[in-house]
This record gives C-alpha cells, sequence and structure tokens, in this order.
C-alpha cells in the first residue's frame, strides 16, 4: 500500500523540513513543498513513449485549471 511517511510527533524532523522548505522558497521565490514518501523510487518511464505523454498532458491540464505550474513525479513502489 502507498503511504506518506507519518512524522507525527517528530518536530525535529518536521522542524527541519519547514526550514527547509522556508529556505527553498526564498531562493526560488516560489512555495515550495517537501514530502516525505516511503517506500519508494522513482518509476523508470523514459522508454514509455504513451505514459508520458499522458503525463505531460495531465501537467498540462492541472497547470491550466489552477494557474499553477504543475509536475507529476511517478514512483515504484
Amino acid at each position: 500500500m502507498n503511504n506518506y511517511t507519518n512524522l507525527t510527533g517528530r518536530e525535529d524532523l518536521l522542524e527541519s523540513i519547514t526550514t527547509l522548505e522556508k529556505e527553498l522558497s526564498a531562493k526560488t521565490g516560489k512555495e515550495v513543498a517537501l514530502v516525505a514518501y516511503s517506500p519508494v523510487k522513482y518509476a523508470e518511464l523514459s522508454d514509455d513513449a504513451e505514459a508520458l505523454s499522458k503525463i505531460t498532458e495531465l501537467e498540462q491540464l492541472l497547470s491550466k485549471k489552477t494557474g499553477k505550474d504543475i509536475v507529476l513525479v511517478a514512483f515504484s513502489i
């Protein structure tokens, strides 16, 4: 099952993540959000043109509907 990593009660880790989000936001001039997710590795889709096309189309649709740049990331669990 896919689960976000539960960091409840780990204020030390949450504080570190929040600090890094703020630093990255200040450097980029954009809001940055980090997500803790485990176990995970990036999915290898470079040879799957159809999947990449569908992901790109969905990114464009979500970006248009939200008015924000949206990037989708594929993970293998």
